[in-house]
């Protein structure tokens, strides 16, 4: 079994407070549209509420979203920091450049690193609010409407991707602060080192272990115990 440092203990539950974090998020947007729902949609059976009930439809989604991601994140760095020695090391080192970063460097990061989900959701959001937005006006008809609707999405997707653009500028500004990736063919060698190292670990542990048992078996009261137990075999 394999003690844990306390980088390793203090990296994990860094990685998993972020994981919770992020599923707070999530599950508080969940438990938002589920009380605008009820009370919109079923604005009846939405009075009959009592503030209790009110506030467990709020807390509810919130805490079991939040929960689960920390635990899939835990999951996830057990998985990730014991893949090997190689992957385990450069894992717990991009956590410490992680912890490094400023924390509008951080925000920086999660947004580029999920700019794609982050955009389609934007990008079809805007559609929807847009749609909504013109809707509402009685004196247009429905071709003005989608037209009208087109152009305030088409202005939001023109922002979204001038946003892209920075993000980019941005990872790359923070890529060059950060060390160069190991080539392939060092990090084949540092393995075959890291292996080599436990094997003569092992077989270290193992020679002591012989010798250990060595030294007791020719231990001079060993030895004496031992004649004395065969003078008594052949007595009897």
């Amino acid at each position: 079994m394999k003690l844990i440092t306390k980088e390793e203990k203090d990296a994990h539950l860094s990685h998993v407070l972020f994981e919770g974090g992020k599923g707070l998020i999530y599950g508080g947007i969940l438990s938002t549209g589920l009380y605008a729902y009820l009370k919109h949609k079923h604005p009846v059976r939405f009075k009959s509420f009592t503030p209790s009930i009110r506030a467990a439809i709020l807390a509810m989604p919130t805490v079991s979203v939040a929960a689960f991601w920390a635990d899939q994140g835990s999951w996830e760095f057990d998985k990730k920091a014991h893949q090997g020695d190689y992957e385990e090391n450069k894992f717990l080192q991009d956590l410490k450049n992680w912890q490094k970063l400023s924390t509008s460097d951080k925000v920086f990061t999660v947004l580029n690193d999920h700019k794609y989900q982050i955009i389609i959701t934007a990008w079809a959001a805007s559609l929807y609010g847009s749609w909504v937005y013109v809707n509402k006006d009685p004196i247009m008809s429905v071709a003005q409407k989608a037209v009208q609707a087109r152009m305030y999405a088409q202005g939001i997707t023109i922002i979204l991707l001038l946003s892209t653009i920075l993000l980019a500028m941005k990872d790359e500004e923070l890529k060059k602060k950060q060390p160069k990736p190991i080539p392939e063919w060092k990090r084949i060698i540092y393995e075959k080192e890291m292996e080599d190292k436990k094997l003569l670990q092992q077989q270290q542990l193992k020679d002591e272990h012989v010798d250990k048992a060595h030294e007791k078996d020719t231990h001079p009261s060993n030895i004496i115990k031992e004649l004395n137990r065969s003078k008594d075999q052949e007595s009897h």
